[in-house]
């Protein structure tokens, strides 16, 4: 079996090439939906972006996005397809920093991509992506859910700071980001005597779902529930506002934030992988 790497020249050409198989598994790629719908509202490519459906026999199999400077994502796709996807990076990007998607994917991928560039690579974190259709409420704690206000703009770019030096994840995001959020009305904290002590964010929208990010309690106030009390109540908001389930991703290692989504009603439906390169 052959594959063909097709790399889109508009995001209405990658629309047309990978929408409806995306959305067939719409939890699943919440991720480059939400990247897809962004590209697509400009109606052009920024420097740099590479979306690209993997075929055979003119079906697609498989799609690979890389927006630099981060990671090249990954959803399902043959094995036997990464020679001619990591061929295809290849010929855009002289380096990568990862490769990421599922576990046999984005590793067939980081192995093809290591010989063909003369690098090593690393399994870096594990993650689960859960899934939530339905609330199980957060008891006994104290508080409520608010939303972001522009007074929320420098602690929430030093939280998130915080959240992207303790999970590894992303970049921290700047004030211009922080504002997008604001705008969309995607940034939400949970506060307690009258003062904010979790945020999240809810962003990603498809057409049925949200993904739930940057879940972030500073060291001083966990232990008392606040993060999980604030996904529960902004999880049923996403819900009541008419989405069909929430999506979210965890660090497998990490048992605690793992049961707390469970407690909640999240359930792992993929394991995933960040797959490091390293240069010498």
């Amino acid at each position: 079996m052959t594959f063909d790497v097709r790399v889109s020249d508009s995001p209405v050409d990658f629309v047309e090439r990978a929408g409806s198989w995306l959305e067939r598994r719409e939890d699943h790629h919440n991720l480059l939906l939400g990247l897809m719908s962004s590209r697509l509202e400009s109606q052009t490519w920024r420097a740099g972006d590479f979306f690209a459906t993997v075929e055979s026999s003119d079906e697609v199999v498989g799609c690979v996005v890389r927006t630099p400077p981060h990671k090249a994502l990954l959803t399902d796709l043959p094995v036997a397809a990464a020679p001619s996807v990591a061929a295809a990076l290849s010929d855009r990007f002289e380096a990568i920093p990862a490769a990421f998607g599922p576990q046999a994917s984005a590793g067939a991928v980081a192995a093809a991509w290591a010989r063909l560039r003369g690098v090593r690579y690393v399994v870096g974190m594990p993650q689960g992506l859960y899934r939530l259709d339905r609330v199980i409420p957060a008891r006994g704690v104290s508080g409520s859910m608010r939303r972001g206000t522009e007074a929320d703009v420098d602690r929430t770019v030093r939280w998130g700071e915080g959240f992207t030096g303790d999970t590894g994840i992303g970049f921290p995001p700047g004030v211009d980001s922080v504002r997008r959020w604001l705008d969309r009305n995607a940034l939400f904290f949970w506060e307690c005597d009258d003062e904010p002590v979790t945020m999240a964010v809810a962003h990603g929208r498809t057409r049925r779902g949200v993904r739930i990010g940057y879940v972030y309690t500073p060291p001083e106030r966990r232990g008392n529930g606040y993060a999980s009390a604030l996904v529960a109540d902004l999880s049923q908001a996403m819900l009541d506002a008419g989405c069909d389930f929430c999506v979210l991703y965890t660090d497998l290692t990490n048992p605690v934030s793992n049961a707390i989504y469970r407690r909640i009603g999240y359930d792992l439906i993929a394991e995933l992988s960040d797959f490091d390169f390293e240069f010498e």
